[in-house]
């Protein structure tokens, strides 16, 4: 997952922040025009106690609104900014590297690989001066509650990221839990992770696997997730998640909806515990599914980042057939869109997610990948979903395939 986040999703939150203003302000009006004062009665006093009471604040709460999407919306500029730049130094880096591999006199290459460090960390420190900006701005809008934790925090930036701060309920264990279409990935970068769940999800014996290693502890009011050490179990205990974290859908009510933690959640909250947060932010797809498994994965690489060969799609082919995971790394820096076909045969653009884990679900004989972002459904990248890669689009960026089998 980009380490800059999704700025399509900050827009939506800012979006959906100025609707909510508008509502207030709607709502102010309509109260507004029912002119007590020609009533008679307990009732008519009632009404206008409440209006008097319940008017100002909602005029607040809209002003809060509004400030706080007008600043995600500027937060959502920086974002877009900082990722262009941090692609375009990073294709700068990679081609500079190969020329330096090629000969390690080149002093232009050199300095461009110096150049492009700096271009780097540069679009890194303009994004969290950015980041540190908005959350001052979302805390002087929106404010704290009783507890000294912000009302609002759709991000996280309020809390410290490295610590799970949402506790558990009973309800993450639903029939709903197991659909791979719904986990949802938050704002850690742990497409690594999320991936081998995800691929677990997508077969019945996966679905087993996952109601084996997780239970609910009513005396505990906690889970107890089971993780391999070395091909060994050890039960971990889970009674916090990342509120940011990995997610799944809960309820709709007209243009709104709310989520919950998802089964993915308690894995990530379980690998903090035993990994740390460094871990857990940043680790390898072979290292989560030895861990998440307990079983050896094969990994199949090409060093210089090219696509995977037919030969290689093949051997995947049968991994898959024999109840097999298996997760593609998508390319390192660029810009990538391609056309890709639904389940129904509809075909669209969506883009290809940079330094991420896909899942994948099944492979045509013709080579083609089906396969699943771990970032879910809505995903400004592709909206989540089943969806098939050509054949000549996996040999083109699709670089590493990482595999195990549960069955096996």
């Amino acid at each position: 997952m980009s380490e800059f986040g999704d700025p399509t999703a900050v827009d939506g939150a800012a979006t959906a922040l100025r609707q909510g203003a508008r509502a207030a302000e709607n709502a102010r009006a309509q109260a507004a025009k029912a002119r007590p004062e020609l009533w008679q009665g307990a009732a008519a006093e009632a009404y206008s106690a409440a209006v008097d009471k319940t008017l100002p604040e909602t005029l607040s709460i809209a002003d809060a609104l509004d400030a706080a999407s007008g600043t995600l919306s500027r937060y959502a500029v920086v974002q877009r900014e900082a990722q262009s730049s941090f692609a375009g130094a990073q294709a700068d880096f990679d081609h500079a590297t190969k020329a330096l591999r090629a000969n390690p006199l080149d002093v232009p290459a050199a300095l461009t690989v110096a150049k492009a460090g700096f271009a780097a960390l540069g679009a890194q420190g303009k994004l969290q001066q950015a980041a540190a900006t908005a959350a001052e701005e979302l805390r002087s809008a929106l404010g704290e509650d009783g507890d000294a934790r912000p009302w609002w925090d759709p991000f996280g930036w309020f809390n410290d990221e490295e610590d799970p701060d949402e506790h558990v309920s009973d309800n993450i264990l639903d029939d709903d839990s197991f659909d791979p279409d719904d986990v949802a990935q938050g704002s850690i970068g742990d497409c690594f992770m999320l991936s081998s769940i995800v691929s677990l999800l997508n077969s019945d014996e996966g679905d087993e696997f996952i109601r084996d290693h997780v239970r609910w502890d009513a005396d505990k009011q906690g889970y107890w997730v089971t993780l391999y050490s070395n091909g060994e179990p050890e039960e971990v205990f889970v009674e916090y998640v990342f509120d940011n974290g990995a997610k799944q859908s809960d309820w709709d009510w007209f243009i709104f909806s709310g989520d919950k933690p998802s089964i993915a959640a308690l894995y990530e909250a379980a690998m903090r515990q035993e990994y740390g947060y460094d871990f857990l932010d940043g680790g390898q797809p072979y290292e989560a599914m030895e861990i998440i498994t307990g079983h050896d994965t094969e990994v199949v690489a090409n060093n210089d980042y090219s696509g995977l060969d037919s030969d290689q799609v093949d051997d995947l082919r049968e991994v898959i057939t024999d109840g097999g995971q298996v997760v593609l790394s998508s390319p390192r820096s660029g810009d990538h869109h391609i056309t890709v076909t639904d389940a129904d045969g509809t075909s669209r653009e969506v883009e290809v997610v940079t330094g991420h884990s896909y899942v994948v679900t099944r492979i045509d004989a013709n080579g083609d990948v089906w396969m699943r972002n771990p970032w879910g459904p809505g995903n400004s990248a592709d909206g989540g979903g089943e969806f098939r890669v050509s054949s000549d689009d996996v040999a083109d960026l699709f670089w590493r395939a990482t595999s195990t089998n549960i069955t096996e």
